[in-house]
């Protein structure tokens, strides 16, 4: 590895082992997944650090409490990592200090854990989890994406015609009625549909409004007016 071009950063938090399991299943779920953390921020209808500052151990806890469910059902999946933490006869649950290190280069994530715990692993079934792994970057295909961008304006715009956006329409809702395409190679991510929706929203045709701290999408005053318009004169 070129060290030159190498950048290393270092996070830490305070976290009980179980919020640990699960902001390390979170980590690998994103990963296999192929998102990026502000994909995940869309898709949770947050800001685009709110994800990212969670990744980096910020109130790890307080996060797990308000979007673990909604994490759950943005991946259809429940299902933790397998892991077992050794625990001495009158040990009890507390906070402690795990580190996260990251090494970047032009093609990949490295990514180092450090943790305070011993994992059982004298059962088959509880192996220690992978503390050192890559996340590698995503390969820049123009004509993938524009064809990604293309499936998706075609999806909204159907729902732009009909009375889908009346009470609002949040990511995660855009996202299923979007991502399958029927086609192998084409794969939609949730930043397809966000290009897309900005893209609306700068064209005056939706207004995104904070509902109940989650951001959700409604056609502006003046779609709506045209709408009712050509219901009107049909």
């Amino acid at each position: 590895m070129n060290t030159e071009s190498t950048k290393k950063t270092s996070y830490a938090g305070m976290m009980y082992s179980h919020d640990f399991r699960l902001w390390y299943t979170y980590l690998k779920r994103r990963i296999k997944k192929e998102w990026r953390p502000e994909e995940l921020s869309f898709l949770l209808g947050k800001p685009d650090h709110a994800y990212l500052d969670f990744e980096r151990m910020f109130q790890v806890e307080k996060f797990l409490m308000q979007e673990s469910i909604l994490l759950d059902r943005i991946y259809a999946s429940s299902r933790l990592e397998t892991m077992e933490f050794h625990r001495g006869e009158y040990e009890i649950s507390e906070e402690r200090l795990v580190r996260f290190k990251i090494e970047e280069d032009e093609v990949k994530w490295i990514y180092s854990i450090e943790v305070p715990w011993t994992f059982l692993t004298e059962k088959k079934k509880h192996a220690a989890p992978k503390l050192k792994f890559e996340e590698w970057k995503a390969e820049k295909d123009l004509q993938l994406e524009s064809d990604a961008m293309l499936h998706v304006r075609q999806k909204l715009d159907v729902l732009l015609d009909s009375n889908y956006f009346e009470h609002g329409a949040t990511a995660l809702q855009m996202f299923r009625k979007v991502e399958h395409t029927g086609l192998v190679h084409l794969q939609i991510f949730p930043r397809h549909l966000k290009n897309v929706l900005y893209g609306l929203i700068q064209q005056n045709k939706l207004v995104v409004r904070n509902i109940e701290n989650s951001f959700s999408f409604f056609l502006t005053d003046f779609q709506q007016a045209n709408r009712k318009q050509h219901l009107l004169s049909t």
